[in-house]
């Protein structure tokens, strides 16, 4: 396995200004809302290699604004509260603004963001070389406890031997907002400032093939091909849904404690097929309660 499956980066590269976190209300008049869709989804702008954590920060203000408002973290406004929560998700899950997210500091990180805010929760990841994933998983987000993230590959497909190959070197991550058999409503972090995340993708679910990625590989079966609103894919390349995390809440009165150390309690951990280039060491954790800790990471990494 290589590093595209060890960490989940996005091809394009964007600027990121405190406006780009407003929610996306050019999105909510270009496309109209559909019945199950989880309203007020946030619309957040990633900056550089950030679209793991800036997909996990859509759905985790989302929960922090219906019923857990300790996941947001405070700021001078909005718009500064959103970044101080991004970039505390960023130490959570050891995300790099130049390498993106380690794909084994996923599930366990963003569970270990939220039970530092003081809530309880389950954090699943489905999808290749893992548990298997079904379309019918994502009907889940109809739940107001519960949350997606999407994680898409760029690919080729070789019809001669029925494989999928990486087109480029990197991951991407979008949030799901909601999901039909024939269609799929999602917000890409991966635009600028100005512009709306807001997308409808067509699903084509898979039924054979594998996917090829350096000397792994991994049945496709269940996973879907998606197409319809731009993803920005390289020329002649297809977009791969590979798998989702799914965030499930407990309710707010099951809130759990932290141990004397400051850490949470319980946190699951996953395992990658690979170990993280020994070049790239993780960010060091950031307390969603130490405001004066996420001044100085905003003074040394925002641009």
């Amino acid at each position: 396995m290589n590093r595209a499956r060890s960490y989940l980066m996005c091809q394009c590269i964007q600027p990121w200004r405190a406006t780009g976190l407003l929610l996306g209300l050019i999105g909510l008049i270009a496309f109209p809302a559909f019945a199950d869709e989880k309203p007020g989804m946030p619309d957040l702008c990633q900056d550089e290699q950030t679209c793991l954590p800036t997909s996990t920060a859509n759905v985790i203000v989302w929960f922090g604004l219906h019923g857990y408002p300790k996941l947001i973290v405070s700021g001078d406004s909005k718009a500064d509260g959103y970044i101080h929560t991004v970039h505390s998700i960023m130490a959570a899950t050891d995300a790099r603004f130049d390498w993106g997210t380690r794909e084994d500091m996923v599930t366990v990180g963003i569970k270990k963001y939220i039970q530092q805010a003081g809530y309880d929760c389950d954090v699943e990841y489905r999808g290749l070389s893992k548990t298997p994933f079904t379309q019918d998983w994502l009907k889940q987000n109809d739940d107001p406890n519960k949350g997606f993230i999407l994680l898409l590959n760029y690919c080729h497909y070789n019809q001669g031997n029925n494989t999928f190959t990486d087109a480029i070197n990197a991951g991407h991550a979008i949030t799901l907002v909601n999901a039909e058999s024939n269609m799929i409503l999602v917000h890409d972090p991966a635009h600028q400032d100005d512009e709306t995340g807001r997308k409808i993708l067509t699903p084509e679910v898979l039924t054979s093939g594998t996917y090829e990625s350096g000397r792994d590989s991994a049945p496709v079966a269940g996973l879907l091909l998606l197409s319809g609103s731009l993803l920005e894919a390289p020329p002649d390349a297809g977009v791969i849904l590979t798998g989702a995390v799914c965030i499930t809440m407990h309710p707010a009165g099951d809130a759990i404690g932290a141990s004397s150390s400051g850490q949470p309690i319980g946190t699951n951990n996953i395992a990658s097929n690979v170990n993280p280039p020994s070049s790239s060491p993780p960010a060091a954790p950031v307390s969603t309660s130490a405001s004066w800790a996420m001044w100085l990471f905003d003074l040394l990494f925002k641009k």
